[in-house]
């Protein structure tokens, strides 16, 4: 969201008795980079759920196909877990429309609350959407190291390798998440945040009688 002309227009007449900002046509501008923002999130969590769910038949089938141990089925419960978790995180934070006679202040709060949410969801993936995973995996690859423990070091090396590639994929999953946050994010946090302290100055800038 670009809030320079709005800034200017702000530091220009901060010094004049009535200082004046196009209110509505900023509040379109908060909109507009509000629909463009949820439009963003909602396919991102429609391709993530998608994912997830197609996978649980496409893990069960490869299970039963290839005659895999019972703990390759444990990713199972974890692809159902993120899919459950961002169905029940979208529902619990669905973003507000606008409402017809809705303030500027209003709509910078809301946009604040969904900036903030989503801050905390990327922060936080670890917990929600890495573990689920990586745990099951663990499980499973310790298991076929197990049942093949009289292979010697060509299995130990086997598994090994399997374990480092997992790990950098979900490593890089992390960082590029924590990326988004602190380049996607924390910036839009940060020009809400200048927003509303020009609202702020705004209000207390308010003229006293003579």
């Amino acid at each position: 969201m670009n809030l320079d002309p709005f800034k200017q227009a702000w530091q220009s007449q901060k010094l004049q008795p009535r200082p004046t900002i196009d209110a509505e046509l900023l509040l379109k501008e908060v909109r507009r980079n509000q629909r463009n923002f949820t439009a963003v999130i909602f396919w991102r969590d429609v391709r993530e759920v998608g994912i997830a769910l197609a996978m649980v038949p496409i893990w069960i089938f490869l299970g039963v196909k290839l005659h895999l141990p019972w703990t390759w089925f444990l990713t199972v419960p974890g692809l159902l877990w993120i899919a459950g978790f961002m169905l029940v995180d979208r529902m619990r934070y669905k973003p507000q429309p606008p409402e017809p006679a809705e303030s500027l202040r209003r709509r910078v709060e809301c946009s604040q609350a969904q900036i903030e949410h989503q801050i905390w969801l990327l922060s936080n993936i670890f917990w929600w959407y890495l573990l689920p995973l990586s745990v099951p995996m663990l499980a499973f690859f310790g298991d076929v190291a197990w049942r093949r423990r009289e292979g010697g070091w060509w299995t130990v090396l086997a598994i090994a390798i399997v374990i480092s590639i997992c790990v950098i994929v979900f490593v890089s999953v992390y960082r590029l998440n924590q990326h988004a946050v602190r380049d996607e994010l924390e910036p839009r946090r940060q020009e809400l945040k200048e927003l509303e302290a020009i609202l702020l100055s705004l209000r207390d800038e308010t003229p006293t009688a003579s």
